[in-house]
């Protein structure tokens, strides 16, 4: 246990390092890939959101006839007012439907967009920091996003799997056993959110340990070993995304760049990951 507060600590120490770690090694250009991606993004999903919105919306009216009723009598006209505001209502709820949906797959789309701008960012980190340069290839690039990929999507199928599961357990517990629901919906809400920020955090360091050799067994052995500095690291990643409104875009911005070079300072720092092309031990803390 003490060693994953430790870890929690190291984490969070690491990260806010991370901004002046930037700034004095001049990758703040890395910033701007993110930027180009919320507007390409935000833009994209404002024509499909409004896009799917229109044929889901017309499918549902069509399915509970929501067209207008002949006659001109109180009655005719009553059911009709019922009727527009039923398919206002409709609009209303697929829409914010689907921006809920946005949001919540949001996290792990940036996690597979961005793989090849993090997967350069911790390289970079790693180069500024132990003096070891990492010779560009694009078949290096193309196996990391690759993995970063995989790695991205194993975690979404596994963090929707947990979500799925404690919010049926939850939902049973307030069906047969209301009165402990005021206990469990907020233990449930906290569990969430560490399961959510363990995975987001085992994204950023796979790029460490892929970099240093490590098959996807390892890493995922390397980061359970280390559960606490992925989840103070992926705690902040999410912070940044859980932003109102704003999170989407400003933390889609700060959180890959910065979460990122954090986790990589860490892994470095605890100077317990070898390379296994070398077999060497890249940096211990003074």
């Amino acid at each position: 246990m003490d060693t994953f507060w430790k870890n929690v600590k190291l984490g969070l120490r690491t990260y806010f390092k991370s901004f002046g770690f930037i700034v004095k090694n001049n990758m703040m250009h890395f910033y701007l890939y993110p930027l180009v991606f919320v507007i390409l993004f935000s833009v994209g999903a404002a024509t499909g959101i409004s896009a799917l919105n229109d044929v889901i919306t017309e499918w549902v009216n069509g399915l509970i006839a929501t067209e207008a009723v002949p006659g001109d009598g109180w009655w005719d006209q009553t059911l009709n007012f019922l009727k527009d505001m039923s398919g206002y209502a409709i609009n209303f709820i697929v829409w914010v439907s689907l921006i809920f949906i946005f949001h919540k797959l949001n996290k792990y789309l940036v996690l597979i967009v961005m793989s090849p701008v993090m997967s350069i960012i911790s390289e970079r980190t790693d180069e500024k920091l132990t003096g070891k340069t990492y010779p560009f290839e694009w078949a290096q690039l193309f196996k990391d996003v690759w993995r970063g990929v995989l790695i991205a999507l194993r975690n979404l199928v596994l963090e929707m799997g947990i979500t799925i599961a404690l919010l049926a357990l939850n939902l049973a517990i307030t069906i047969f056993l209301p009165f402990l629901s005021v206990i469990t919906t907020p233990v449930v809400t906290v569990i969430l959110f560490i399961v959510g920020a363990y995975y987001y955090g085992f994204s950023t360091m796979d790029y460490t340990n892929e970099r240093y050799r490590l098959s996807m067994g390892e890493s995922v052995r390397y980061i359970r070993k280390n559960k606490g500095l992925a989840i103070s690291n992926g705690a902040i990643f999410s912070l940044w995304l859980a932003i109102p409104i704003l999170g989407t875009y400003i933390g889609t911005i700060f959180a890959p760049v910065t979460c990122t070079v954090g986790a990589t300072l860490a892994i470095l720092e605890k100077g317990d990951l070898a390379d296994k092309s070398s077999g060497v031990v890249p940096f211990q803390k003074d």
